[in-house]
């Protein structure tokens, strides 16, 4: 086996590593990312509760001016009920006075509703602050954590990219180059070993010509088939 080729080998090995290593700070990252969108739901849900209590405090306001109105309506016909001159004019009177109270009857029961309303949205607002703060300090906690977990990762990382390197500038510059286009496609399985004379890579046997080459030769050989570079375990 010649010295590229096990350099190869072990550099495909550090990249694999890495591979490995990358994806758990995104995920950790996740994590963090996740409990913060939670927060940012919940605020939103504070909003609309807040947006609601606004709405319902307007309508309560409109409701007592037409309580309003409607007293003063009241007090109108009962001064011109002391004038009233006829049986007809009498009717029309008394319909609008029920008509004017039946207003009042009607905004006193949608107050009351939207008190209750009022009432139940203080509540869930202290609940939905508090959620909000323990959201705040488990994500403080787990943003704390998420740094020491990620610079672990990184200088692990670092490690391992340094060792690369070194082994990289032991490899010939066009092994290195041909390599990495291998490598774009074929991710973690760039260099893949022989195992009962198939490509472990896509796992197709290799002819008796190929597999004598890999035996004698001290060249780099890739598969026939997926085109992935190939060694015999020594």
């Amino acid at each position: 086996m010649n010295k590229d080729l096990q350099n190869l080998i072990a550099l495909a090995q550090i990249d694999k590593e890495a591979s490995h290593l990358e994806p758990k700070i995104t995920h950790i990252e996740n994590e963090l990312n996740e409990k913060i969108k939670l927060q940012v739901q919940v605020q939103d849900e504070l909003e609309e509760l807040r947006n609601n209590a606004k709405k319902a405090t307007i309508n309560i306001h409109a409701n007592e001016l037409v309580i309003k109105e409607n007293n003063d309506k009241i007090e109108q016909i009962d001064k011109k009920m002391a004038s009233v001159k006829s049986e007809q004019e009498l009717r029309a009177l008394d319909a609008e006075n029920g008509l004017a109270k039946e207003k009042i009857a009607y905004a006193n029961e949608q107050i009351s509703q939207f008190e209750k309303e009022l009432e139940n949205f203080t509540s869930k607002e202290e609940e939905i602050q508090h959620r909000i703060q323990e959201l705040e300090k488990e994500i403080q906690e787990d943003r704390e954590e998420a740094q020491k977990k990620t610079a672990k990762v990184r200088v692990e990382l670092k490690k391992i990219f340094d060792n690369k390197e070194k082994i990289a500038k032991t490899i010939d510059n066009k092994v290195l180059i041909f390599y990495e286009k291998i490598r774009k496609w074929a991710k973690d399985t760039s260099v893949v070993v022989v195992k009962k004379q198939a490509c472990s890579g896509c796992y197709i046997k290799i002819n008796d010509m190929v597999y004598s080459e890999l035996l004698k030769s001290d060249d780099i050989i890739t598969c026939p088939h997926c085109g992935r570079i190939l060694y015999i375990e020594q």
